[in-house]
C-alpha cells in the first residue's frame, strides 16, 4: 500500500508542468541630468525618431481583480513607464540573454537611443514630437561598446 501511495505521489509530482522563467538580460541607463528623461530604444542605425512605438508620459492601470497581501483591492492609478528615468537615477531596459550574458535583440548588433526630456513629453503630444524630432540627444552604441561598458550607459545633456 505504501508503494502504491509513493508511486501515485511521484506520478503527481512528475506530471506537474513546471515553468521556469529565467531572468532576462538588461541594459542600465543612468540619468546624470537635472530632469527626468524618456528613452526610445531602437535597433540599428536609426536617423530619425520613429513614430512607433509611441512613448507616453504615464501609464494608466486598472487592477480591479488584484489584491494586496491584506486582501485590499488595488486602486487604479497612474504609473511611470519603464522607459522614464528620474533625474540622477537609473533604469534597466530588459533585452535578450541573461544577466550574466545579455544580448541585443537586433540583427545589426547596434542600437540607437533617443532621449526626450519630461518637459517636452508634458508639453507636446507624440505626433508633434515625432514630426519635429524633438529629442535632446541621439546615441548610437554597438554591441562591443556595450560589452566594454558592462552594459551601462550614462546620459548627460
Amino acid at each position: 500500500m505504501k508503494k502504491v501511495i509513493f508511486l501515485i505521489a511521484c506520478g503527481l509530482c512528475c506530471s506537474c508542468i513546471f515553468t521556469y522563467d529565467p531572468p532576462r538580460g538588461y541594459f542600465n541607463i543612468f540619468n546624470d541630468s537635472d530632469e527626468a528623461v524618456y528613452v526610445h530604444f531602437n535597433c540599428g542605425n536609426v536617423d530619425s525618431l520613429p513614430s512607433y512605438p509611441k512613448l507616453e508620459l504615464f501609464h494608466f492601470f486598472s487592477n480591479d481583480n488584484m489584491k494586496d497581501a491584506y486582501g485590499n483591492p488595488f486602486e487604479s492609478g497612474f504609473v511611470s513607464p519603464e522607459y522614464r528615468i528620474n533625474a540622477y537615477y537609473f533604469s534597466s531596459l530588459f533585452i535578450w540573454g541573461t544577466p550574466r550574458n545579455p544580448r541585443l535583440p537586433c540583427e545589426e548588433n547596434k542600437i540607437t537611443l533617443f532621449f526626450i526630456t519630461e518637459k517636452t513629453m508634458h508639453n507636446y503630444d507624440w505626433e508633434e514630437i515625432h514630426k519635429n524630432q524633438m529629442f535632446v540627444k541621439k546615441v548610437r552604441l554597438t554591441k562591443e561598446e556595450l560589452e566594454n561598458s558592462d552594459w551601462k550607459y550614462t546620459y548627460s545633456p
